[in-house]
Parts: C-alpha cells; structure tokens; sequence
C-alpha cells in the first residue's frame, strides 16, 4: 500500500494490511466451496462461517476506510462493538449508502455507477447478507441453543439460505427451468448438478458486491488509502490454488 499521511499509525497500517489478507482469503475459500462443495448439507456451517466473517470484514474495513477520508482518524472501538457489532445487514446498507453518497469522489464516476446500481437492484443479495448476518450473530449457535432447551427467537439461518436460493429461482425464469427439469430426472446426478449451479449463481451475487467494493476503494471513494486497499483486497489477490482450483 501507498505511504499516505491520513490519521492512522505504522501499527495500523499493517494491521489493515494483515486483515485484508485474512478477508480475501475468507471469501476466495467461501465462495470457492460454495460453488464447487459437493454435498450442502455437509459444507453448510463451514461455508456460511468463511463468507459471514469475511464479508463482516470487508464491511467493517470499507466503513472504517470511509471514516478515515472524512475524519482522518479509524473510527472507535465502541462503533464496532456497539454500533455495527455483527449486523452485516446494517452494515452492509450502511456502506452502500456512503458508496453512493460520495461516488462524486470517485476517479471515474460514471465508471463506477453502473456497478454500484446493479448491486442496488441485486434483489437477492439483501437475502443472503441477511442469512449471512444471522449467521454470524448468534445463528451459529442455533441448534446448540436448541440443545440446551433455549431456543432462539430467530430464523435458522440456514432456512435463511434456501429462502435466497427460493427467490434466486423465482426470479430467474431459466434457472427455475432447471430446477424443474432437474426435480423430475430421476437420475441424482442430474439435481446435483443443478445444485452447484444455484449456488454459483448465489455465489456471484455475492462476488459482484466484493468487486463493487474494491472497485470503490480503487477510485478513491473511501479515501487516498482505499485506493492502494482496493487492489490489495480484490478476488485477483486470492491465491492462486483457490483461483485456479
């Protein structure tokens, strides 16, 4: 990363250097099991644990970079704690409005606008951040709490997963073909089949919002240091046996 002068330390700057390494890895692994794990019901939690915790951190280091462009310092430790905590959800409707709000900032706007809207209109995407959220709040937990005879209040994140997978299909008039020619083959193969390509389309739902992000950061919508981050953080930056596997 270029040296900037911006309000943080040495110390922070490697930080963020070392936590845009773990978050890149997170969601290279996470997506690449999404697409290609054979059995769901066996790569659920493994799955759903790298994207909730690396997208929690790409949401968390988008908005602390955005702080830092309008306040020259990283925000305090209470707004992680207090306010964003684990809601990807907020955070995540959060970061899109500051993408918006200061997309006049950016090097080339009109680059980067048609991007950000078809993130706006991603219809599912909201669904999977918010099972996601779930997820990484305390749905983790949720047959555990079952378990000890204290249920949740909250949904199972994993139906969460399938309501997203559902309206992917209602919204999609080829993949639900798919899915209705695949249901009606009775050969099990075929409906795997169908299966790794429901999940890859959810899969790139979600890859196109991380490209969305770095592409803000490389444009110089969250701030001078951002724009070093955005190359750092992008898909391109995942090791190669994940990108090639």
């Amino acid at each position: 990363m270029a040296q900037v002068q911006d309000g943080l330390n040495q110390t922070q700057a490697f930080a963020l250097i070392f936590e845009t390494t773990s978050t890149r890895n997170l969601l290279g692994y996470g997506l690449w099991a999404l697409r290609n794990a054979r059995f769901w019901e066996t790569t659920r939690d493994p799955i759903l644990t790298m994207l909730s915790i690396g997208v929690e951190k790409l949401l968390k280091m988008s908005l602390g970079l955005g702080h830092v462009a309008e306040h020259a310092e990283w925000p305090p430790l209470a707004t992680f704690r207090d306010t964003w905590r684990h809601n990807i959800v907020n955070m995540h409707e959060a970061l899109m409005q500051t993408i918006r709000r200061r997309l006049s900032d950016a090097t080339h706007p009109a680059y980067v606008e048609p991007q950000l809207v078809e993130i706006e209109n991603d219809r599912v995407l909201p669904v999977l951040m918010a099972a996601l959220s779930r997820y990484g709040q305390s749905g983790r937990f949720y047959h555990l709490d079952e378990l000890a005879l204290s249920p949740q209040t909250g949904e199972d994140p994993g139906h969460m997963w399938s309501e997203a997978e559902n309206l992917a299909l209602r919204l999609d008039p080829v993949m639900k073909a798919r899915f209705e020619a695949a249901s009606g083959n009775p050969d099990p193969d075929v409906f795997d089949t169908f299966v790794h390509e429901l999940e890859a389309h959810l899969a790139a739902s979600i890859e196109r919002w991380w490209d969305l992000v770095a592409l803000a950061g490389k444009h110089g919508i969250l701030g001078e240091r951002g724009k070093g981050w955005g190359f750092d953080v992008e898909k391109s930056m995942v090791g190669r046996q994940i990108r090639e596997g």
